[in-house]
């Protein structure tokens, strides 16, 4: 097995740090040892030198036999994150899922930073995600309804605008199935997402893409976010089922999503408030 700290390909010579393990059941040491090796090889294949590196696996005999185990990677790549989280029986299974899954955001990390169009990573139309594990993601926890906590909040900066493009880029080598934004054609809060479908974007407003932007791997969602409470959010997330919900916070007036964490609770994504 590699040394975690010496990778022996790509473009590093620097030294990699020590890769952080987050334990939650009982995890096996030789997943840990396969947990770093793991890490190493990927850094030797990151376009610039990684400066954090992050494993996390948790084990719940509560969860499907199928989905017992949850493994999730963080990489930092010179200030560009890169993650990936995949559920399988078993710890050494679902690292096995993770490697591949992280050595195709890997790549297309690199891929990004020789796009000086910053476009997404050129492939054939129709095959964006080719070569994706998308059926190993973790399924969520049947947690009942009156169990549910909102657990985990997260920010956005709404002054920070971003294309379409990289909304759809930084959905898929951060893995998640959404991704909420500031368009910066037009300071829209939108989010992008996939389905059984496909890719899609959804803006707050409901209206169109302004003309002049160049065609996008995304159908368009023409459905307004509509206007909620946080409660409302939640109930709206709860009864229909959805992984997540769009919406115009009734009390900030800002585009949220409340979303459905993969332990059973309730997560939500707002903007990052100053001063």
């Amino acid at each position: 097995m590699a040394d975690p700290k010496t990778p022996t390909e790509g473009p590093l010579a620097a030294e990699m740090p020590d890769v952080v393990h987050v334990e939650v059941g009982r995890v096996p040491p030789s997943a840990w040892d396969q947990a770093d090796g793991m890490m190493a090889r990927l850094a030797g294949k990151a376009p610039r030198p990684v400066l954090f590196a992050r494993v996390k696996i948790h084990v719940d005999a509560e969860r499907d036999p199928d989905d017992q185990t949850i493994a999730q990677a963080t990489m930092d790549v010179s200030g560009r994150i890169v993650r990936a989280q995949v559920g399988a029986p078993t710890p050494e299974e679902a690292l096995n899922c993770l490697s591949d899954r992280m050595e195709t955001r890997v790549r297309r990390s690199a891929e990004k930073r020789r796009d000086a169009g910053r476009l997404p990573p050129g492939t054939p139309e129709g095959t964006w995600r080719s070569g994706d594990l998308p059926t190993a993601r973790p399924g969520f926890h049947p947690r009942p309804r009156e169990d549910r906590r909102l657990v985990r909040r997260k920010t956005y900066a709404p002054q920070d605008r971003i294309s379409i493009e990289e909304a759809l880029f930084d959905l898929d080598v951060l893995d998640h199935r959404f991704f909420l934004f500031t368009a910066a054609a037009d300071g829209e809060v939108s989010v992008v997402y996939e389905d059984e479908d496909g890719f899609k974007l959804r803006r707050e407003s409901g209206g169109a893409p302004p003309d002049g932007i160049d065609p996008i791997p995304a159908e368009f969602d023409p459905t307004p976010a509509p206007e909620l409470d946080l409660d409302e959010a939640i109930d709206r997330l709860d009864v229909g089922g959805a992984t997540f919900i769009f919406f115009r916070n009734a009390e900030s007036g800002q585009g949220n999503v409340v979303y459905r964490r993969y332990d059973g609770h309730h997560g939500v994504v707002e903007p990052r408030t100053t001063g």
